[in-house]
């Protein structure tokens, strides 16, 4: 049963030799520990039926070379792998990580509380190596268990280095829509971000926050995931980010049963041809159909797919800002011809502000963050109008308007104080 196995790694395999070759006797044994060569003595830390007073002696041994081959074997007792967790040879962590890692999923049973104990604790310490080599190691082999503490995979899911926590952001068990939530509000990005989207059975408060973040890839992760449960806020956020990304098109359009409200904002956008495939995977309406392809017959015959706008908004928009011309009057006129993206674009260089926090503040549905967002870039009131009324979503009965000769309504302070708190 797995439950003596395990039991027997706690004090040393007995009677089992996995590995070629007789095992010396107990005298030899201890002469090869002290004296033999390296490969001799790499030979003897292989085998699995060895004495564990001379496995646990090896852990001190020279060779790093022969600490791995330790850190690999089963029959090492797990009081020797405590040692070796703290081995200054980073392959010696590497191969004990991949070892418990084989042995985790029976953690728990019956009569293996002291190996529980003991193993959580190197899984503890290897968890927290300074080389996120280690820390990848252990995240990838309990990614997909429950039988380890959640503090510890907490930890990992808010680790610096993607290749740590990503693994377990998109894939452990032990990972609630409130832990999600409150590491994607911590501040989260790039493939950290993609591997929550990737998330099977993502709730829709999470797919919510992962479309917030205004991160292209991400969204394009989340579009893909026919398991997530993509809400309207959230599609409304997508359509935004969509509206000036080309390669988003198509993932939205992929989406089953689109809401009507939705669609007639993605038509709005999208290519002919990708319209029609939207209206089959929608079930939309005859009449509908019809009125949303000749919209988008009145765009193409205006030519505003290409020529009237550009192909590269944000290159239009450094074009202006170098030559000094990004200007409010830019922008309004962006507004007024559905140019989100350059839109977009145009904020990120006139305010100074990083792209994210530019997409957080147009896509929290805040009048207050939208003329925030024109106060940092020097625009005016107007802009600011314009712009909750666009790309803000704001309603009418809680849109900020201008205040005496078109200033803005509210003081420097507290404008300044929703910049910083979006850029937290």
């Amino acid at each position: 049963p797995l439950a003596l196995a395990m039991l027997d790694w706690v004090f040393g395999n007995k009677g089992k030799t996995r590995k070629a070759g007789k095992r010396p006797s107990y005298d030899t044994a201890k002469e090869i520990a002290a004296h033999g060569s390296v490969e001799e003595r790499c030979d003897l830390a292989s085998h699995e039926d060895l004495e564990p007073e001379l496995l646990y002696y090896l852990t001190a041994d020279d060779a790093p070379e022969v600490r791995r081959r330790l850190a690999c074997n089963d029959g090492t007792p797990l009081q020797a792998d405590r040692v070796l967790a703290d081995d200054l040879d980073t392959g010696v962590r590497c191969e004990l990580v991949r070892k418990i890692g084989r042995l985790v999923p029976g953690l728990g049973e019956a009569g293996t509380e002291r190996l529980t104990a003991l193993a959580i604790e190197i899984l503890e310490v290897l968890a927290k190596d300074h080389l996120p080599r280690v820390r990848a190691i252990v995240a990838e082999e309990i990614k997909l268990v429950s039988n380890v503490p959640r503090d510890l995979v907490r930890g990992l899911a808010r680790d610096v280095e993607e290749i740590v926590a990503a693994p377990i952001l998109e894939y452990s068990p032990l990972l609630n829509a409130q832990d999600l939530l409150d590491i994607i509000a911590e501040g989260l990005g790039g493939g950290a971000l993609q591997a929550v989207a990737r998330r099977q059975d993502l709730e829709e408060p999470v797919a919510n926050a992962v479309a917030g973040e205004g991160d292209v890839a991400a969204i394009k992760d989340l579009l893909g995931n026919a398991s997530a449960r993509i809400g309207e806020e959230a599609l409304d956020v997508i359509a935004t980010v969509a509206a000036g990304e080309a390669e988003l098109h198509a993932d939205m359009v992929n989406r089953d049963a689109m809401p009507l409200r939705i669609v007639r904002r993605i038509a709005g956008f999208v290519s002919a041809a990708l319209l029609d495939t939207l209206i089959a995977r929608s079930a939309v309406p005859d009449e509908t159909a019809s009125e949303l392809r000749r919209a988008v017959r009145q765009r193409i015959d205006r030519d505003d797919f290409a020529e009237d706008i550009g192909p590269d908004p944000e290159a239009r928009a450094k074009a202006l800002f170098a030559e000094g011309s990004l200007d409010g009057d830019a922008v309004t006129a962006a507004i007024k011809a559905k140019d989100d993206a350059f839109v977009r674009h145009a904020l990120i260089l006139l305010s100074g502000l990083q792209p994210k926090v530019v997409a957080r503040m147009l896509n929290a549905g805040s009048a207050k963050a939208a003329t925030a967002l024109c106060w940092k870039g020097g625009l005016d009131m107007a802009v600011a109008v314009a712009l909750q009324e666009s790309l803000g979503r704001i309603k009418p009965e809680t849109m900020i308007t201008p205040g005496a000769s078109g200033a803005f309504p509210l003081p420097d302070d507290e404008l300044d104080w929703f910049v910083d708190y979006f850029s937290g």
